[in-house]
């Protein structure tokens, strides 16, 4: 039986490259996964802190939004009401470039995920299907920030 040929030299070299070269590209793997990993990461403290500090601004838009549609119509036109309802709108405009979204729910088919029923009614209609919207809802990208209290219609028996 012929003894194994002891690997030269070069090839020593060689094979010693060729673990330290995949090391290499392991640990590059994984500084690329680690990178992603952080990014997203990131992403989701960054939603979460604009989800928060936008929710909390939702209650001074609902209050706005009554106090506009309490002014009395011989009010509607005084540069007091005009101011408040710029307000209103520099409000919705910051609230918009943080990405909220007004969530649009009437006509839409229920999802108990994204809305909240607060009554079904009879209809003709599809079942299912939202027939009111009794406080809008919004969201930041796919996150729900303020649920939709709404209507949803029922089969009549």
């Amino acid at each position: 039986m012929p003894k194994p040929k002891k690997p030269t030299e070069i090839e020593q070299i060689v094979a010693e490259k060729e673990e330290y070269l995949n090391g290499w590209k392991r640990a590059m793997a994984d500084l690329d996964n680690y990178k992603k990993q952080v990014g997203k990461e990131k992403e989701m403290v960054v939603q979460f802190l604009k989800v928060n500090s936008v929710s909390g601004m939702l209650p001074i838009v609902a209050n706005f939004e009554k106090a506009i549609g309490a002014i009395p119509t011989e009010q509607k036109e005084s540069e007091w009401t005009k101011g408040i309802v710029a307000i209103k709108i520099q409000l919705d405009e910051l609230l918009k470039k943080e990405g909220l979204e007004k969530m649009i729910t009437v006509g839409q088919k229920f999802d108990p995920n994204l809305h909240e029923a607060l009554l079904e009614e009879e209809s003709e209609g599809e079942e299912g299907m939202i027939l009111e919207e009794f406080e809008p809802g919004y969201r930041i990208g796919e996150r729900v920030v303020k649920y939709p209290r709404v209507k949803v219609a029922k089969k009549r028996n």
